[in-house]
């Protein structure tokens, strides 16, 4: 069987403490801890390297639901609780720079292994140098040839960062080719969906940070990131369903129907944003709209528990 913890020697008074963890817990938070400042971002996730970043954010929520303080409510932790906020931190650092794009380029370079780090390097030489005859070649032209080999090249250099997903630097990059050649067909047809995408990202990294509050009960800061969401994307559909949610839990019932709508008007055949309308009609007192939401909720997947369980103590309160 393989050993986890390659061998690790773990501090056997800590493994004693007087704590709430049982002793496997123990040794995870322990060994995490001792290889913080070792292990790239990419090993804090337990991804390899250059992994995309939708398996950074899922690999982050996973590490959540281990290393987080509010995990443990009402438990004696001691040290440990010390011992996860460090582990905590770290982990929360690898998300923001694998998930974000202008970070992320630059550790990726950064943490390349040799044979990677030397194929990248050849390219850089090789970009840097094509770039360089093309502006020699260009500055012995007149200004009208210089103006539009430079509009071609943010295109090409728009087009490449979109097909690696860095959609802000393509938008970026297709946006001041525009503001030198309005009429580019190129860059008017790539220049929406660049920013587009880019919103996309945005709003799923907060929407991310706000599921992750909302798993552990801290509503406030949830609602407040699912509407940074919103506000990238109006149409981020969990976003909105989750954002009424959190605004019931906060008492707030009118921003949560405001929500709720929000949800079903982007997505009316999703049954999440269904089922969020009808749990704000049943806080407002609307039962029997409630009751036509859930099984709208239902009839679009029948798999809906949550929702099947709030119908049934609706229907039994309807008789009652």
């Amino acid at each position: 069987m393989t050993d986890r913890y390659r061998g690790f020697t773990f501090d056997e008074t800590a493994l004693r403490e007087d704590v709430d963890l049982d002793v496997d817990r123990r040794k995870e938070i322990l060994f995490a801890e001792a290889q913080l400042q070792k292990w790239t971002l990419w090993e804090v996730l337990g991804i390899p390297w250059n992994a995309p970043v939708e398996a950074a954010k899922a690999a982050y929520i996973e590490k959540v639901k281990v290393f987080h303080p509010d995990r443990y409510p009402a438990k004696r932790l001691g040290t440990y609780r010390a011992r996860l906020e460090r582990v905590f931190r770290r982990i929360t650092e690898a998300r923001d720079v694998l998930s974000d794009e202008g970070r992320r380029v630059p550790y990726v370079r950064q943490t390349a292994p040799p044979e990677q780090a030397a194929a990248m390097e050849a390219r850089k030489l090789e970009d840097e140098r094509r770039s360089e005859e093309r502006r020699a070649r260009l500055g012995r032209q007149n200004p009208l040839l210089q103006r539009f080999g430079r509009v071609k090249e943010l295109v090409a250099r728009g087009k490449h960062a979109f097909e690696e997903g860095r959609f802000l630097q393509a938008a970026n990059d297709l946006q001041l080719a525009l503001s030198m050649d309005p009429g580019n067909i190129e860059a008017q047809t790539l220049v929406a969906e660049a920013k587009r995408k880019s919103a996309a990202l945005k709003a799923n990294d907060w929407f991310d940070r706000g599921q992750q509050f909302y798993v552990i009960g801290r509503m406030g800061e949830a609602l407040a990131a699912f509407r940074e969401a919103l506000a990238a994307d109006a149409t981020h559909i969990r976003a909105a369903a989750l954002a009424a949610r959190a605004a019931l839990e906060l008492g707030e019932v009118a921003e949560a129907r405001t929500f709720a709508e929000q949800a079903v008007k982007a997505g009316p055949r999703v049954a999440m944003a269904h089922e969020s309308m009808g749990l704000v009609l049943e806080a407002l007192g609307s039962k029997r709209e409630a009751r036509e939401a859930l099984e709208k909720a239902i009839e679009l997947d029948p798999r809906l528990e949550s929702a099947k369980e709030r119908l049934k103590k609706l229907r039994w309160s309807f008789l009652g």
